[in-house]
């Protein structure tokens, strides 16, 4: 009798900061279902985005490849269709692939291996150009409620509402329970599913614009503070991400888009409930294996900095965690080695027994799950293209951080995390650091070419 593959759920959402997370030590933010998740699996506590932007941090986790060497380099660069994926490769070994939501694809190919895709995400050009006749103006697709004004103007734009992101969010939870109900009972034509599942629950929340209900406002009002920091000493980025409190933006506006961002942590956190709600119901909880995960961070605020595209903590690194009691029983477990969301894809193939594609980034972090972590080359890499702060690169081996942005005339910026988790002192010109600064520079050098 063939083995039997477990289930995998894979519950992502969209810039949530990993310090956002009650695992992490966050005294007010309410996340009950993602910490029972963690609580009976494994946390990595330093995982890394491979780009802090979304599309091709996104495509990387999926080929289990660096944006270098997936193709998709950009927010407006398709993915290759001839890159292999995850959901396509599990589709090989008998897996039933099904995303509800954001997946970012850009151009014709909407599938990426995925049998079925479910939400307002599956859109792009139709094949058809628009009548070259004044008469007639065709208008084409542009993604709602992002890149159309500054960073200030999101903030001072935050408040209570249901934004266009939750509106697409609630389709895709609907989506996903609705395929839940048929693969495991199909009441109307009795044929429930008898292959594994591959289900992707993606969110757009907590990506701005902030926006949450007014109980979930009003609750973090009471209890978060905006961050009001000056722009670091020896560090430069673009202007586009620089909020100065007080000049570009009130206090209030600040604090208001801070509650709304934890607000909208939380209501993500609900619809994540509905889904696992959906599973006891089913009793086949125990049978997935459920993955959760961002794709980047958010600096809210902090260091006079908003969005993401930064290599600092908040921007560049992720909540990640995989729980399977069926395996692993230990309860939560939190693993401290540097690992990268291109880990994914090999980790899920050697936790279903199945074939590793060769000429894959990422590597299995199943002896980490496992405790074993003497052989773990303790280095991750970011990478981003956006003209804004790129083309730039960020290498972390153990502790120490390096990151530079080429051809700006920005400062190169190093930290030790070790003894400055808060990354409040540049080490570039600290000849204490000359030796590890000339390594980390090689590495990423080697990593670039």
């Amino acid at each position: 009798m063939p083995e039997k593959k477990p289930h995998i759920l894979l519950l992502i959402d969209d810039e949530h900061r990993p310090d956002v997370m009650s695992v992490e030590g966050n005294p007010h933010i309410r996340t009950p279902t993602l910490d029972r998740l963690i609580n009976r699996g494994t946390y990595f506590r330093n995982a890394y985005t491979p780009a802090p932007v979304c599309v091709p941090a996104r495509q990387s986790f999926l080929t289990g490849l660096y944006p270098r060497n997936s193709g998709c380099i950009g927010f407006d660069c398709p993915l290759p269709s001839d890159v292999l994926t995850l959901p396509g490769h599990l589709s090989r070994y008998g897996y039933r692939t099904v995303s509800a939501g954001k997946m970012h694809f850009v151009g014709t190919d909407q599938m990426h291996g995925w049998h079925e895709r479910i939400g307002r995400d599956v859109r792009g050009p139709n094949g058809y150009k628009p009548v070259d006749d004044p008469a007639h103006t065709a208008a084409t697709f542009t993604e709602e409620g992002t890149g159309k004004w500054s960073s200030a103007k999101e903030i001072t734009n935050a408040r209570v509402g249901k934004g266009s992101w939750m509106r697409q969010d609630r389709y895709t939870v609907e989506g996903a329970l609705m395929i839940l109900d048929e693969y495991f009972v199909d009441e109307v034509h009795d044929r429930p599913g008898d292959r594994p599942l591959l289900l992707a629950v993606s969110l757009n929340c907590p990506h701005y614009p902030y926006q949450c209900p007014e109980d979930l406002f009003n609750y973090y009002m009471r209890r978060v503070e905006p961050y009001v920091e000056d722009l670091p000493s020896n560090f430069d980025c673009h202007e586009f991400f620089k909020v100065k409190i007080g000049e570009d933006v009130t206090y209030r506006e600040a604090h208001r888009a801070t509650a709304a961002y934890y607000g909208m942590v939380e209501w993500v956190d609900m619809q994540y409930t509905r889904i696992i709600s959906k599973l006891e119901e089913k009793d086949i909880l125990d049978e997935f294996v459920i993955v959760f995960l961002s794709d980047h961070g958010e600096m809210l605020g902090q260091k006079g900095l908003w969005e993401k595209q930064q290599y600092f903590e908040a921007s560049v690194r992720v909540p990640f965690s995989i729980s399977w009691p069926h395996r692993y029983p230990r309860g939560c477990d939190i693993v401290q080695q540097n690992v990268s969301l291109v880990d994914l894809f090999p980790t899920l193939c050697e936790i279903a027994n199945l074939p590793i594609p060769d000429g894959l980034d990422g590597r299995s972090l199943v002896p980490l799950m496992e405790g074993r972590a003497d052989d773990w080359r303790n280095e991750v890499y970011s990478e981003l293209y956006h003209p804004f702060n790129g083309p730039s690169a960020m290498v972390k081996r153990d502790f120490m951080k390096f990151f530079r942005f080429e051809g700006k005339g920005w400062p190169e910026q190093l930290f030790d995390l070790a003894v400055d988790p808060g990354e409040n002192r540049n080490l570039i010109d600290d000849a204490a650091y000359a030796g590890d600064l000339a390594d980390l520079r090689a590495k990423l050098d080697a990593f670039l070419t």
